[in-house]
C-alpha cells in the first residue's frame, strides 16, 4: 500500500521528537518525507517505510494537487466505484483463464 501524502499535511507520530512535540507538518514528498516538527520548527528527512511505522495518525489534509491529476489517480468520486476496463485485472495477457487442456 503506497502512503499516500500531501505538502502541507499534518502528522502525529508515535514517537516523540526531543522537544517533546509529536506534530509535524510535511514539507517535501518524494522517495523521503520532508517534515517540520510543529514545536520547535526542526527539519527532519524521512524514508516512507520508517514514516510508515512511526505514523500514528494524519491530522490534517494538505492542500489538493490539480484536480485533472486527482481524477486520473483516484477516479472521479461523483460517478461511484468505476468498473475495471476489459484486461484491467493486474494479469499477464498469457496468464488470463483459458480453458483446461487435460
Amino acid at each position: 500500500m503506497v502512503l499516500d501524502l500531501r505538502v502541507g499535511d499534518a502528522l502525529e507520530l508515535r514517537r516523540k521528537h526531543p522537544c517533546g512535540g509529536t506534530e509535524w507538518d510535511v514539507m517535501r514528498v518524494g522517495a523521503d518525507i520532508g517534515l517540520r516538527c510543529r514545536t520547535c520548527q526542526r527539519r527532519v528527512l524521512m524514508d516512507r517505510p520508517t514514516l510508515r511505522r512511526r505514523l500514528k495518525t494524519l491530522l490534517e489534509r494538505g492542500p489538493a494537487i490539480d484536480p485533472a491529476i486527482e481524477r486520473a489517480l483516484y477516479g472521479d468520486p461523483s460517478q461511484g466505484a468505476a468498473e475495471p476496463e476489459a484486461g484491467a485485472t493486474g494479469e499477464r495477457p498469457d496468464q488470463r483463464s483459458a480453458p483446461d487442456c487435460r
